[in-house]
This record gives structure tokens, sequence and C-alpha cells, in this order.
């Protein structure tokens, strides 16, 4: 599907920084087991040199579980199933061996490529331990014992603020191909909180344990694989901050990262950009006021909306937090003032817009709900006549004493406007991935890509289809290597998708009617069906006659 020449004459890209790509290629994936699996493929791939940046890192995460892993015993008809389909995506036989006979961790799979001669280098932010639940200086040892060259970045120290933090989650493969979105590679908090999980989010599963055996919370999430010239704007940014680090560090200069050439473009309908936050005073590459591209983005964005906008997020705060979740505390925050005001605009024009949240946010479940309250301000109308929603995510389970209820972690920083643009990235609504944390997302203009990122989100959350029709509709659209007969089950899958929630009213009616009858599900006891309910704001989970706790939820269960 071309763009509409329409469409092009709006201005929707970060000026500043990077280039605008017509000849670049994007891939969405929703959730942890799709792109962990299709890293886990690029990676063993990979010829001369594979380079990750995230906010943190578990070496022994397994990227690759369950069935994706070892689909039966040596000669089965689903292991040999397994096999070919690991040829048709065009990995060697050193590497299938290698894929059917030891643990897909991230730690294996990166040191069996430095065994290749392949270089790989993997920056993690240097997080204070008294800011976060995973641990950096435990990754760096470990990686580095199996011949990985890794670095700790500790540039967000030099911040005024301190709370502040390195956030990307990219990586990048022989400079053809790389991955930003919102999945580090990491399981935090002894387990409980997994970022491999699968787009059932089931309730309790096998292949995701906590220390002490038991299942973490569900994660949702979102990512993008970008083929092209547009990977070279990933990999410029990290090796401007791998360098910086390096200098700063007074370390030895082979360290040092090359410029390589750049991808040779793709075929493709896209437009894409790469946009980032870098906060100023964090590096020396950054002008002094620092680089605010994605805050650009959504601005641009949210100011072309006419008729619909989608998001997924783990925050929406227009003032900034500052330690204590009481929103009248907060700071001032321009770029999110802004962002509010043109999704008010947009509403009051007559525009829809849903939203997703977690029901349990980490910190700043206060702002949230201040940040709702605040559009509904600016345009009263669009919540009386229903075209201002908000929604979470949970699952249920049967047990021997009745049924139980898990939230389910939104972690995704997805947006959509009108079917036609999205952005997918690690930047949250609010301060810090505006302005605040080093971040990069991507946004791609092509209504059939956009338009399908939105359908596996609401064919996930409604629970329409299976899994394995998601990826492969994945695939499809992404134009990703495929065996025949996936690539036709792809397009029917995608067909039969369209027709069903094509219509975003529609679609969003349907969401709408699943949340109030899991909410009334929920009350009674009863499972769920899908995912979805209405996200409600303390005051509102109250008036309900909910158990709400700031720091829990209505859904969590005590």
């Amino acid at each position: 599907m071309s763009i509409a020449g329409e469409l092009l004459t709006k201005d929707w890209w970060a000026e500043g920084d990077t280039p605008v790509h017509n000849d670049s290629r994007v891939t969405f994936f929703v959730d942890g087991r799709m792109t962990m699996l299709s890293m886990c493929l690029h990676y063993l791939k990979a010829r001369h040199y594979i380079y990750l940046a995230n906010w943190g890192v578990t070496p022994e995460i397994e990227l690759v579980r369950g069935s994706d892993h070892r689909a039966g015993p040596d000669g089965s008809p689903e292991q040999e199933k397994l096999i070919a389909e690991l040829r048709s995506y065009g990995v060697q036989e050193p590497e299938i061996a290698f894929w059917c006979s030891q643990p897909l961790s991230l730690k294996n799979v990166l040191a069996y490529a430095v065994g290749k001669g392949v270089e790989v280098k993997v920056l993690i932010w240097d997080n204070p331990e008294l800011l976060g639940n995973n641990n950096p200086k435990e990754a760096h040892k470990i990686l580095t014992q199996a011949g990985i060259t890794c670095l700790l970045d500790d540039s967000a120290l030099a911040l005024k603020h301190p709370a502040e933090s390195l956030h990307q989650k990219i990586s990048i493969v022989d400079g053809t191909h790389a991955f930003v979105g919102g999945v580090d590679p990491l399981i935090e908090q002894k387990g409980e909180f997994d970022r491999w999980d699968t787009q059932k989010h089931l309730f309790s599963s096998p292949l995701r344990r906590t220390h002490e055996g038991t299942s973490p919370h569900p994660w949702h999430d979102a990512h993008a694989l970008i083929e092209g010239p547009a990977a070279g704007d990933v990999e410029l940014n990290f090796r401007q901050r791998w360098n910086d680090v390096v200098n700063k560090k007074e370390l030895d200069a082979e360290l040092i990262v090359l410029e390589y050439t750049i991808a040779p473009p793709v075929e493709t309908n896209s437009v894409v950009q790469i946009a980032r936050t870098i906060p100023r005073e964090t590096y020396t590459f950054a002008p002094a006021e620092g680089i605010q591209g994605i805050a650009q983005l959504y601005a641009k964005a949210f100011g072309n909306a006419q008729h619909f906008i989608y998001l997924e997020n783990q925050y929406f705060w227009i003032r900034a937090f500052g330690g204590l979740d009481v929103a009248f505390l907060g700071f001032d925050n321009p770029e999110m003032e802004t962002n509010a005001q043109k999704i008010g605009e947009a509403l009051r024009h007559g525009a829809t817009m849903a939203i997703v949240l977690p029901d349990h946010p980490n910190v700043g479940r206060a702002f949230t709900d201040a940040g709702l309250a605040r559009l509904k301000q600016e345009a009263p109308e669009a919540a009386v006549e229903g075209r201002l929603q908000a929604f979470c995510l949970a699952t249920s389970e049967t047990q021997q004493d009745g049924v139980h209820y898990r939230p389910i972690y939104v972690h995704a920083k997805v947006a959509v406007i009108d079917d036609v643009w999205a952005t997918v990235g690690s930047a949250n609504l609010n301060n810090r991935g505006m302005r605040d944390d080093a971040e990069m997302n991507v946004a791609v203009l092509n209504p059939g890509l956009v338009r399908g990122l939105r359908l596996m989100l609401w064919a996930e959350h409604l629970a329409l289809y299976d899994e394995s029709d998601l990826f492969d509709v994945a695939r499809f659209l992404g134009r990703q290597q495929q065996n025949a007969e996936d690539s036709a089950r792809g397009e029917r899958i995608w067909q039969q998708v369209q027709e069903t929630l094509g219509d975003p009213f529609a679609g969003l009616r349907m969401m709408v009617e699943r949340a109030r009858d899991n909410l009334q599900r929920y009350k009674a006891k009863q499972p769920l069906v899908g995912q979805l309910l209405p996200y409600l704001t303390a005051e509102e989970a109250t008036q309900q006659g909910l158990n709400f706790r700031e720091a829990h939820g209505w859904i969590e269960e005590e």
C-alpha cells in the first residue's frame, strides 16, 4: 500500500537530529516472546558485529523458550519442522546445532557469536543500587567473563535529577538490522518482572518462574525491527554513547567503535525516522540543551490527529514525578503540557482517543490519574460521548479455591494516529521520556503497517486469535523471511483481522463492551474473557467498592 500524497504533506517528523528515510523497512513485534525470538535469530546470523545498549540486562535470561527452542525429540516431526523453519529464516547448520543443543540465554548466544569472531559490545546503564532492582555490575562481570566486551555507562550521574536513567533498549546487527522498543533482555526483582512473556499473558506458566518458583507478573510490551539505512541511525546513537564513555573514562583506544558503511536501501512503502531523547549535561556529543526528538514526534503527531488516537504506555503524567505520589506536588513539564493541549484540541474537534495503562505502575499512579482528569477537563464532551476511553489489562486462572486475578504490567510505549502513523520505543509519556531520560523510538508513516500494529494489539487484548497467528501476521506485514505456508497463513489471518477490527470505531466499541463485561466478571469472581478491563482511577475504583491500594491498584489480590 503506497502512502497517499495528502499524508506526505503533513509534518510528522522531528528536526535537528536524525534524517527521515524512504529507504528502510520496519517490522513491529508485540511482547517479549516474539521480540526475543527475532533478536536471537539475528544475533546467531551476525557475521561482523552486534551492539546492545540497555537500561538493564540479565545475562542468564533465556531469549527462546519452550517449543520455540525444542519442539520435540530429535527426529520427531515437530522438531524437524522447527529445524526447517530455522533454515527458512536463513540460520546456518552450525547455528541450528547450537540452537538445538544449548540453552539460548543472552550470555550463551552472544558468547557463541564472539567465538565465531563477531565483535560484540554491550553498554549497560550503571543503575545506582537505590534506584533499581537489577544489578548492572554483576551483569558486567558475567558478560566479561564470557568474553563479551561490556561497559557500564554512568553518564546519568551528571544529571541534576537523581532518579533519571539511560533508558534506551536497542541493538544493532551488522549495520543492516536494528532493534528499538520497550523490551530489555532483563528479569528484575528476583524474577518478579521477566520481560519474556507470550501474548496470552498467562496467570502462571512453567516458562516464567521467579526465584521462589512462582510465576511472575505478566508483562506486555512492544518492539520494532528496522532494516536498511535507518538502522544506521540506531548504530550512530550507540557509537556516540559508547565512545563518549570510553573517552570519559580514558579507556583503551582500541575500544573505540568505528564508523561502518551505511546499509543499502531496501524495498519499502514506509517513511521512517529514528528519534531520541538525550538529556542535557549527559553526553558530549549532544547540544547543551539536549535532544528532544521524541517530544517533537509526539507533539506533531497529536497535532495532526483528525479521527483517532490510540496509545499504550506505562504512564501518562502531565506533571513531572519528583518522588512523592501526590500529583499537585509535581514539577512543570512543558512537553507533556503541550501533548495534553494538542490531544484536547483533537478531542474537541471530534476525534476519539483510547489509552491502555497498567493498573499497578511501579510509581506515579496518582500522576496518571491526574493526567486523565486533565484530558477530561480539556474536552469534557469527549468523555460524556464516550470518545475518551482508558483501559488496563489483567489475566485470570481458575484454581481449586476459585478464580484468581493478576494485573498485566503494561510496559509498551505505542502511539497510533489515524491508522497512518505510529511510533514504538522506550519513551514513556512523561517528563522522563520527553526530556530527562536517554530514550529511542522509531516512527513510521505507512497505513497498512500501522493498521497492522493496532490490529495485532487489539486482537491480543480481545483474545481473538492464537499467538502463532499473530506472529505470522507480524512477519507478513514486515516482509520478513517466511516459508510459503507461513506467509500464506499470515496473509489469510491478516485479512480476517481486518474484517473484524479494521474499523477502529467498531473495534473500540468491542473493547469497551469487553472491558465492562470483564469488570462484572471480576466482581462476580468469574474468569475473564480476553485481557481488557476499564482503567479506574483511585476515586472510581473506591466508588465501585473495589479494594484500591495506591501501590498495587485494584486488580492485584492481597
